[in-house]
């Protein structure tokens, strides 16, 4: 019946089932096979391929690959790929050629989208993309989306003004700044800027103004010293490279900092080159100090990574709240190896020897929301919570969940992380340590929420 239908409806049709579903469609209607030769989206790795984990060994699975991918793109029509995705990870030795040859195939006038991403595994060769077929004339006046893992890549000024391009992202990719600043400044209509890992990047300095760029996120380039874009509608800024000379010229609003020693960078840096900073993540390990930026959003998550847990003093985290005077929301996000505490307040409790610092003349008027994910019984952090609690005149909703990675409330997963058993004892610690020290107060404008791990966490 579907064979029937006029041919452009049908094409069309045909164009929106995942390859998987489209590839056994041919297997058992001429009129899908005859489709087949059209289809636009050509995804390529370990599910559409159909290789198992045990079905071949090392030195098969490239040939494997090969074979397949071979097989489809040389019966293509090589007219209408709209994607095409290489996902090439098992693949440690396979030849530069056959690459060349399915990207020639595919990367003509009309594709949208391209993918390339290998093994980064050092005993593989290094593959060379082909960037000629950037240029105009070939698939970069179409191209939307770029993505590169693991192989070299050489812009030359001779590709012209990539219009059409707004997505860039380079992972282990070997290019110099000179190359990529070059590229990116003929990239006019770029949008999301994503670099991880580029360790041939020492200055990166786009010439041009970046008027739609709005994403930016450059973490682990190891060379990079100077960072110099002019992007007047940039909103979120990722970092995590240390200490470098930074220019956007723009107000950035949202930014995320990874890395050890970030709060301190944050304090020492943000207020100078970003001071329109409204939202802040910091992820971090094991330090802490003052800062004054009107950011109203801030979200810090810190690792305690000594193996006595005396490593970080949560109570000096309340800097963060001081020199923030627009703050409204405010996330902490503990780390602490779901051991217990050996800095405990219930410690103090049983001796009756319990004193909990304070600071004087420290209010918060805007703050309204706070989470700790992670809640411990350490005595610091009930310190930093008591102080919230006593000084956040604003403040409607605390929530203390004591399950870090519990599935039933943390949106970005399905699933609970599994809680050692030292773990779930130290969740009961902190929900008895809110009990005893936190609840009696709370005002009842305050909605106090201490949720305990679910029935999965401790599986």
């Amino acid at each position: 019946m579907l064979d029937k239908l006029p041919e452009d409806i049908f094409y069309t049709l045909y164009s929106y089932l995942p390859i998987e579903d489209a590839a056994r469609a041919a297997c058992v209607s001429h009129g899908f096979l005859r489709s087949w030769r059209r289809y636009p989206r050509l995804l390529f790795n370990n599910k559409t391929l159909a290789l198992e984990d045990t079905q071949y060994k090392e030195d098969k699975i490239a040939s494997h690959f090969v074979n397949q991918i071979n097989h489809v793109i040389e019966n293509h029509s090589r007219f209408g790929i709209k994607v095409l995705i290489l996902q090439l990870y098992p693949c440690r030795y396979i030849h530069a050629s056959y690459i060349d040859k399915w990207l020639q195939i595919a990367v003509k006038h009309g594709i949208d989208e391209l993918a390339l991403e290998m093994s980064i595994l050092e005993k593989r060769a290094e593959y060379n993309f082909p960037s000629f077929l950037l240029s105009n004339e070939k698939g970069g006046a179409t191209l939307e989306s770029l993505r590169l893992t693991s192989c070299a890549f050489h812009p030359t000024t001779t590709l012209g003004c990539n219009r059409s391009l707004t997505s860039l992202y380079l992972s282990f990719v070997h290019i110099t700044g000179e190359e990529l600043g070059q590229f990116v400044s003929n990239c006019t209509a770029l949008v999301r800027l994503l670099l991880y890992n580029c360790n041939d990047i020492i200055c990166f300095k786009v010439p041009t103004m970046l008027h739609h760029l709005n994403y930016f996120h450059v973490t682990q380039c190891k060379m990079l010293q100077v960072i110099e874009i002019r992007a007047p509608n940039l909103s979120r800024f990722d970092y995590g490279n240390g200490r470098i000379q930074i220019s956007l010229g723009s107000e950035v609003k949202h930014i995320r900092i990874i890395g050890p020693n970030t709060l301190c960078y944050a304090h020492a840096e943000l207020p100078s080159f970003m001071p329109s900073v409204q939202r802040l993540i910091v992820e971090s390990t094991c330090e802490v100090c003052a800062m004054f930026i009107p950011f109203r959003y801030l979200d810090i998550s810190v690792v305690d990574v000594q193996q006595l847990y005396y490593g970080l003093d949560y109570f000096c985290l309340f800097s963060f709240l001081e020199g923030s005077p627009a703050l409204e929301t405010f996330m902490l996000r503990v780390g602490t190896g779901n051991l217990l505490r050996r800095d405990s307040v219930l410690r103090d409790l049983e001796k009756d020897q319990l004193h909990l610092r304070q600071m004087p003349d420290c209010l918060h008027h805007n703050l309204k929301n706070v989470t700790i994910i992670g809640f411990t019984s350490a005595k610091s952090l009930i310190e930093l919570t008591s102080h919230i609690v006593r000084n956040a005149s604003a403040l409607a909703c605390m929530t203390l969940d004591t399950a870090r990675g519990c599935g039933r409330r943390t949106a970005n997963v399905d699933r609970c992380q599994r809680m050692s058993e030292k773990g779930l004892l130290e969740a009961q610690k902190a929900l008895e340590a809110v009990k005893r020290c936190i609840e009696g107060i709370v005002p009842s404008s305050i909605n106090l929420k201490a949720l305990e791990p679910c029935g999965q966490c401790g599986c």
